[in-house]
């Protein structure tokens, strides 16, 4: 599938630092004293805030470099572990397991290493006969590395949420003192108001799925009362491996028969069938996800351009922004998504039994 890199992008900045501005430079609102024309003059000099950034983007961003003392006063507080790929995940999910420390050893290091990165197809299924608790080990890693992308997606899409509700809230202030001076009816603010009572709903659902899907990472880890906070990479891996075969899982199946009771063989075979379906969806949904994206980037990129040469309102640019931190939001959990089911359709390859499968372009889960 296509490779999407994970440097994200901030399409928030322009947008928000624009309402800002345009914002900022009406501060001098009216008081009980002045007269109303005052704050019509106020909101003139206001309009003619932007086009005092003659390059546009570039002076915008040389302005937020200046000014934005939220970051210099937000101190950044380390981590008590650190967690930046998958595979570390799951080593630490054995290491906290010293009963699978024999078994481990049995498996050897070139198979462990196939495991811990995800590559379980390159298991012969025939290990399993001379090693101990080997679906134990296979169940750890894919719980840690299940609940490793959980945790890396929901923090990914809780940082554009809230870009989203910061330029919602800079609209929403822009639209208040856009009433104040008679340039909008109540009933515009209101929309306005209500619209960022909306984002930060959703903001508050995006932090409370964050926490939960760090505790079910510490809790996979088995780092519950040793840890309190992982450090987690910004987003997830680049999916770009070809997509797994209807030849490669019979092939896979083939290989594993042998070594299962034919009644176990026969269950594996169909849920096999069920595996390879959510994967083959989750995978299409995974590329138009990205192409959405991209698309979505495109369409802002001109936004900017034409916003820039004053062709397109600040509205404009704030409502292309919010579509494109949503096509991210998608992507990441498109891409997750697919993580999962891979892993799942591996397990199931090696004779295991997921104990649900993800359901496709929902972020939830569909039993078996």
């Amino acid at each position: 599938m296509h490779r999407v890199p994970n440097q994200r992008r901030k399409p928030l900045r322009l947008a928000t630092l624009a309402l800002c501005a345009l914002a900022g430079v009406a501060s001098a609102q009216p008081t009980t004293q002045e007269p109303v024309e005052q704050g019509s003059t106020d909101w003139r000099k206001a309009n003619e805030a932007v086009s005092q950034f003659k390059r546009g983007h570039a002076d915008v961003l040389k302005w937020e470099q200046a000014n934005d003392t939220a970051s210099k006063d937000a101190p950044a507080v380390a981590p008590d572990f650190w967690l930046k790929t998958a595979d570390a995940a799951v080593r630490q999910a054995w290491r906290a397991r010293p009963e699978l420390g024999s078994s481990l050893s049995q498996l050897g290091a070139a198979n462990q290493e196939h495991i811990a990165q995800g590559r379980w197809l390159e298991v012969d299924p025939a290990v399993r006969r001379h090693v101990d608790e080997f679906d134990a080990i296979l169940d750890t890693a894919v719980d840690a590395r299940k609940a490793w992308w959980g945790a890396v997606a929901a923090q990914a899409s809780l940082k554009s949420q809230r870009d989203m509700q910061e330029a919602s809230g800079a609209a929403a202030e822009l639209a208040r003192r856009m009433a104040r001076v008679g340039n909008w009816s109540r009933m515009e603010q209101a929309q306005s108001q209500s619209r960022l009572g909306g984002v930060k709903l959703q903001t508050l659902k995006a932090e409370a799925e964050a926490k939960q899907a760090h505790i079910a990472l510490l809790k996979a880890l088995r780092l519950q009362g040793t840890a309190s906070s992982v450090g987690l990479p910004d987003g997830l891996p680049d999916v770009s491996a070809p997509m797994i075969t209807a030849d490669a899982i019979q092939k896979g199946l083939k290989a594993l028969r042998p070594v299962l009771p034919r009644a176990e063989g026969m269950r594996v075979q169909a849920t096999a069938k069920q595996a390879f379906d959510i994967y083959e969806a989750s995978y299409a949904a995974a590329r138009l996800s990205q192409e959405e994206q991209t698309l979505r980037q495109f369409v802002y990129d001109e936004t900017v351009l034409r916003y820039n040469g004053m062709l397109l309102s600040v509205w404009d640019l704030l409502a292309e922004t919010g579509a494109q931190l949503q096509a991210n939001v998608s992507a990441i959990n498109a891409k997750r998504d697919l993580l999962i089911a891979e892993a799942d359709l591996q397990l199931v390859l090696q004779g295991g039994a997921p104990a649900s499968f993800v359901g496709v372009g929902s972020g939830a889960t569909a039993e078996k």
